[in-house]
């Protein structure tokens, strides 16, 4: 349980600022660096929650918090109000200061408090009038977090001030800049709250409450006060506090609780809070991280992983060990880890996995004189499989043609058809195109504002090409237990339905809450216009700043590689040839599947065959630009564990129901040059695949091949042949499948 001490004092030497919000912050200031979470985080402190309060009965948008040594000050960023807490954070009124609106952070010298309002100004305030009574100008244009320093200009003073991910810069109590740390010292990206800390052993310090790259990041970084350097300790307010928000202001003081240091902070849209700021133990090991998936190949699995000195003492030797179930495997470390350092081991001992069966391996560090047990272990779950299926990721984007942002997640997921094991959903917002129970849902895993973008429910970010391509590659790369293989989807203008059925084979019996969804997806539908603010002359055309980085004219080939760059502020449908990717339909309007779609507890090794309920075929305007998503997904998190997609088929046409069994496809389709032809095989089939010009030439061919059961993929390369339509010839067994293949240059 957390400890939650509320005795207060008198207001001490303290540095504050405040943090920006997350995207999942109602009326938050988000850092314009967000993209996806890839940072790893380590405590070394002994972290004690000290204060954990919802600010949302005080005011929305809450940036600086300074502690006056009798009440909490709280600025609400976007206007001049500010808020009074008491020391158990509810609200006890507002107040507005003249002449100073917009304030984001915070900090003081024991006699006066100075705020900074993202301008160049330090204004001076009197805590007990509650006023203004100077400024101080700085050559800094944007001062969002302030830090007071007692040591700077010859310990007459300064302040440490800043923007996000700018460099450190000093300035004297009139002003005068003294020096600076670059940014590429600090590293951080999303620094909202900067305070100065002269109480932990071998500081001073300086701690940074950074949004870092994510949407729900929030996390305390020390640095060294003069160099700038991140020591290694990193405290993430997502682990322990109730209501974490994102990063926000942050103070450091000695009289919150009787006795105990403080650093205290506010996070938006989640928790005013403060933690005990405790010095690291002498000896403290920690296992930091095990290498290991929830799924592993039967065979022999290696244990490798991450150890932490989290104490002060440098580390000369460490007993590794793993037991999973069937005795301890120990092995000795000579090692040398200074103080926040870490090493990477690789125990000499293996796992001996056998498919079907799961273990609880548990890796712990053992260290002589560790005087704190509860970080030495980690375990977890694995289960062997028979075989490791190849990965689908599935990206979904959140988007609407209200949207003015939006047309950079339909570029996005363009540029991303050229990832062949990389499948596109477009859910739709308030639009007519709306899904309304994939729509309603979609923001439990894509937080935040739109567009929005996320892989497989388990990461999100910004939608843009390069964001969606770096969680794709870092998810790819899974360890997944199933498969989805051989999609049947139908449609069948006499009944007015679509059918969709398919196979979900797993390699292992894996305990667990899955399911199978099936969403229809369309290409090419002609809606209402896009709103869209990169037009020539708005915020994010041309030269703005909204874009990412990523490019905003659809690749070539796609959409008539339609440029938003420089386009009016309301786009036609038509211009760009249609919005691509467009959820149409989702199974059971159940964005976690279908629940009678696998067997509930444990699924077993083997296929498990599903037919999902018809669809009214109203849902798509155009049959031949559409087709069938099929997920296998855990309903417990909603993790989709993997997918597949196959093109809806004509009921009418013998060809088109035979090509179905074999889920023929070429994609990406059209192409710049390579294309691969996937297609999967109920039994040993002889394959050969030929590609002919449109007057009948044939300018590609892979000859017969006896090829056995199961999913295969053929590579054609056209990056030698001009631009146009070709036809590609799949024989199955004397049974010959054509797919046209459109080759762009």
């Amino acid at each position: 349980m957390k400890k939650i001490y509320l005795l207060l004092a008198g207001l001490a030497l303290v540095g504050g600022s405040f943090a920006q919000t997350s995207s999942t912050c109602t009326g938050c200031e988000t850092s314009p660096n967000l993209m996806s979470k890839n940072q790893l985080h380590s405590d070394k402190a002994l972290w004690t929650v000290q204060l954990d309060a919802d600010p949302t009965s005080i005011g929305t948008g809450l940036a600086a918090v300074v502690w006056t040594g009798t009440e909490f000050w709280v600025a609400e960023w976007s206007s001049n109000v500010m808020y009074t807490a008491n020391q158990f954070g509810a609200s006890t009124g507002t107040f507005t200061i003249t002449g100073l609106t917009g304030t984001r952070c915070f900090t003081t010298d024991g006699t006066n408090i100075y705020a900074g309002n993202n301008s160049s100004t330090i204004y001076v305030i009197n805590p007990s009038t509650k006023a203004v009574t100077s400024t101080i100008s700085t050559s800094v244009t944007n001062i969002r977090w302030c830090a007071y320093d007692p040591t700077l200009n010859g310990n007459n003073g300064g302040f440490h001030v800043g923007t996000w991910g700018t460099a450190i810069t000093q300035v004297s109590m009139t002003g005068t800049t003294l020096g600076s740390i670059s940014a590429a010292t600090h590293g951080l990206t999303g620094m909202y709250g900067m305070a100065y800390d002269p109480y932990s052993t071998g500081g001073p310090y300086l701690w940074a409450f950074d949004q870092g790259t994510s949407p729900n990041q929030a996390d305390l970084v020390q640095l060294n006060a003069a160099t700038g350097v991140p020591t290694g300790l990193v405290h993430d307010v997502t682990t322990d506090l109730t209501n974490p928000g994102i990063a926000g202001g942050v103070f450091i003081c000695n009289n919150f609780v009787s006795g105990k240091n403080s650093i205290m902070g506010i996070s938006q849209g989640g928790s005013l809070f403060s933690y005990e700021l405790a010095d690291p133990l002498p000896n403290d090991a920690q296992m930091d991280a095990v290498n290991m998936s929830q799924y592993a190949a039967a065979g022999n699995l290696t244990i490798s992983g991450t150890i932490r000195n989290t104490g002060l003492n440098t580390i000369t030797s460490v007993d590794i060990v793993w037991d999973a179930g069937s005795g301890a495997n120990s092995q000795t470390f000579p090692v040398n880890i200074s103080a926040n350092g870490t090493y990477n081991f690789t125990h000499g001992t293996q796992l001996a996995v056998t498919a079907g069966t799961t273990y609880n391996v548990c890796t712990y560090v053992v260290l002589t004189g560790d005087g704190n047990s509860l970080n030495d272990t980690l375990c977890m779950n694995i289960t062997g499989l028979s075989t490791i299926p190849a990965k689908k990721v599935v990206g979904e984007e959140k988007t609407g043609t209200w949207c003015g942002w939006c047309p950079r997640g339909a570029v996005g997921l363009a540029w991303m058809e050229s990832q062949t094991d990389f499948i596109g959903i477009a859910v739709h917002n308030n639009d007519p195109m709306v899904v309304s129970a994939y729509d309603g849902n979609i923001g439990t895993y894509i937080p935040g504002g739109y567009p929005g973008g996320g892989v497989d429910r388990v990461a999100e970010g910004d939608p843009n090409y390069s964001s969606f391509l770096a969680m794709h590659n870092a998810r790819k790369t899974a360890v997944v237990p199933c498969e989805v293989k051989n999609i049947v989807a139908v449609y069948n203008s006499t009944s007015g339905k679509i059918s969709v059925s398919a196979d979900s084979e797993w390699y292992g019996s894996i305990p667990g809450n899955y399911r199978m969804s099936c969403v229809i997806v369309e290409d090419n539908v002609l809606s209402s216009a896009q709103s869209n603010y990169y037009g020539a002359g708005q915020a994010g055309g041309p030269g703005g700043t909204y874009d990412n980085g990523g490019p905003m004219a659809f690749p070539s080939g796609v959409n008539n590689s339609f440029d938003f760059y420089g386009a009016s502020s309301s786009v036609s449908a038509s211009s760009f040839l249609g919005y691509d990717h467009v959820a149409r339909s989702l199974s059971s309007n159940n964005i976690l599947g279908d629940a009678s779609s696998l067997p509930a507890g444990t699924v077993t090794a083997g296929t498990h065959p599903y037919t999902f309920a018809d669809v009214n075929t109203s849902v798509v305007t155009d049959w031949t630009a559409s087709h069938a998503v099929v997920m296998i997904i855990n309903a417990d998190n909603g993790e989709i564990l993997n997918a597949d997609i196959a093109p809806l088929t004509n009921a009418n046409s013998t060809a088109d129901l035979e090509a179905a069994q074999f889920n023929l496809k070429v994609y990406p389709n059209p192409t710049e040059g390579q294309t691969t032809v996937h297609f999967n095989l109920p039994s040993q089939a002889a394959v050969a695949v030929d590609v002919y010009n449109t007057v009948g030439s044939l300018v590609h061919t892979q000859g017969v091949q006896s090829m056995g059961a199961g999913q295969h993929n053929l590579t054609f390369d056209g990056s030698d042949l001009p631009a146009g339509m070709y036809f590609v010839n799949i024989t199955i067994d004397g049974q010959v499948f054509t797919q046209k293949l459109s080759l762009n240059k």
